[in-house]
């Protein structure tokens, strides 16, 4: 269900639909497609998109989150493969996730079934209002999203 994807061009065709485009942060497709090259990004890709995760720290233990899926994978496709993704990234050693909620995006809100907590109001920034969300690997760990993958699992 989920790969680990470096190659640059399904990134950036994905970035590259046109529903991607607000998401992007003026970011361009074939740039978005060079950062699955980058050592310290974590690409993990679904049929329709995916989850680029960059370490914020040297000890690797902060990512921050960006999801990026074209409309043919918003919904199920995005929830199943994030609950895969989640996984991976814990079993890299990292413990907290970062991600921004754009105010002119409804769909960067992140699930708070997944454990995402709130850090803060609304920022304005040169792309828009924004705020932060995280999850730790304590919270991950006691939410629904969580307890539906031991199910899925057994």
């Amino acid at each position: 269900m989920i790969r680990i994807e470096r190659d640059p061009a399904f990134w950036s065709t994905v970035a590259g639909y046109p529903a991607c485009a607000q998401a992007l942060m003026g970011a361009k497709p074939d740039g978005v497609g060079m950062l699955a090259q980058q050592d310290d990004v974590l690409p993990i890709a679904a049929v329709h998109g995916g989850f680029l995760l960059r370490r914020l720290d040297p000890l690797g233990m902060i990512a921050e989150l960006h999801t990026l899926f074209t409309p043919e994978g918003w919904g199920r496709e995005v929830v199943l493969a994030g609950i895969a993704a989640i996984g991976v990234v814990w079993a890299c050693g990292f413990q907290t996730i970062v991600t921004l909620e754009m105010r002119s995006n409804p769909r960067s809100r992140p699930a708070r079934t997944f454990g995402f907590q709130r850090c803060g109001d609304w920022k304005s920034t040169p792309w828009g209002d924004a705020r932060h969300w995280l999850v730790t690997r304590e919270s991950w760990n006691t939410s629904p999203a969580a307890h539906r993958r031991v199910q899925t699992l057994n």
